[in-house]
């Protein structure tokens, strides 16, 4: 009886640590990123692991302000197959302290036709970066009620939208030691 009960009480652990559907980053993220510099100015995500061919170029316009990260993504997204405009906000949540290795929460909203709207998390693990060019992120979105949606992606972000990236892949030790190159991310379509 103690073993059954050993095995429900370690099996009911697991599963609250891990729920299903969630995203998890495939490599390590920085542990002492400069928040302040990493989260200020434009970043265009130019490249996605595992996007699809309809993979769209996003400007993340960013600020710190207050102590919050804000995030604007204004443009063109595929949700439930139908392509819409959207502006997107974002901010990380007052009250909750900025951990430099993150991953840095932040609540948005889609908004569209000025009136309706679309609530989800953005999670974003930096996991590498030299602030003035590129980054390496992992993003991961879960949308609420009703769509239910998670989907978590590698991207390169860059400063300059027209950049290859072969720069940025070329220095990136964590694609080098994962043995990744740029020929297996998708260029996003407008960059």
């Amino acid at each position: 009886l103690k073993t059954i009960i050993a095995v429900i009480f370690f099996v009911t652990y697991a599963f609250a640590k891990e729920p299903s559907g969630t995203c998890k980053s495939p490599l390590p993220s920085m542990t002492n990123l400069q928040i302040p510099q990493f989260f200020k100015d434009s970043w265009f995500v130019t490249y996605i692991l595992g996007g699809s061919n309809e993979a769209t170029c996003r400007k993340y316009d960013t600020r710190m302000e207050g102590g919050l990260i804000k995030l604007n993504a204004d443009g063109y997204y595929t949700i439930q197959g139908q392509k819409k405009f959207y502006t997107t906000t974002c901010s990380s949540t007052s009250g909750v302290g900025l951990n430099p290795a993150g991953p840095f929460v932040l609540k948005c909203r889609h908004t569209y036709d000025a009136k309706n709207n679309i609530f989800f998390d953005l999670k974003l693990s930096v996991i590498e970066t030299d602030y003035s060019g590129y980054a390496l992120v992992y993003r991961c979105t879960s949308y609420d009620a009703p769509l239910n949606l998670i989907s978590g992606n590698l991207v390169i972000l860059q400063r300059n939208k027209q950049t290859d990236g072969s720069k940025a892949t070329a220095s990136s030790a964590s694609l080098k030691k994962s043995e990744w190159s740029l020929k297996q991310f998708t260029k996003t379509t407008g960059c």
